[in-house]
């Protein structure tokens, strides 16, 4: 709780970041026990869960609804615990070498600017011995939207995180 970023904006539960930053220690044990309690019993109470969407002006004119996307804002509490989760998930993936080296996104100290010039530098080497190189380009931008979540529980149950899920 002492990471948390106080400049974050409140979920529909209205918890405003700064209060919960200023109160972690007295919040820090019920926190702690009601997180267990959730990881426990698989169950996330509703106003975890609940989010209010609100436009973000992403580029160009403001007077046109496609220069915006909608960001959820949800509970800051829920986002603790997803934190908490996701550094157990991480640490167990890192400790038990289940990420790969050419993994770049959602990895620390790596990027899409690590994994580009990465990339550049393999069609570089390629191209440099007089091989050609062909190039496939794939839009995944709404691949997440059709995720199969049993098929990702049981992936992740085979990496050794059943536990958690």
């Amino acid at each position: 709780m002492s990471k948390l970023n106080t400049s974050k904006s409140q979920g529909p539960d209205e918890l405003n970041p700064k209060l919960l930053f200023e109160l972690r220690s007295e919040l820090c044990k019920p926190l702690t026990t009601l997180f267990n309690v959730s990881i426990q019993t698989g169950l996330i109470p509703q106003d975890w869960r609940d989010a209010s969407v609100a436009p973000l002006h992403k580029k160009g004119s403001k007077n046109k609804s496609e220069n915006y996307r909608p960001v959820s804002l949800t509970s800051i509490v829920s986002k603790l615990l997803e934190s908490i989760v996701k550094d157990s998930l991480v640490k167990h993936l890192d400790e038990n070498a289940l990420i790969r080296n050419s993994q770049h996104g959602f990895t620390r100290g790596k990027s899409c600017l690590s994994n580009l010039l990465e990339f550049f530098e393999e069609v570089t080497k390629t191209l440099d011995r007089g091989e050609a190189v062909d190039l496939v380009y794939l839009d995944f931008a709404k691949a997440f939207d059709t995720v199969p979540h049993c098929r990702l529980f049981k992936k992740l149950e085979a990496h050794g995180l059943g536990g958690m899920f």
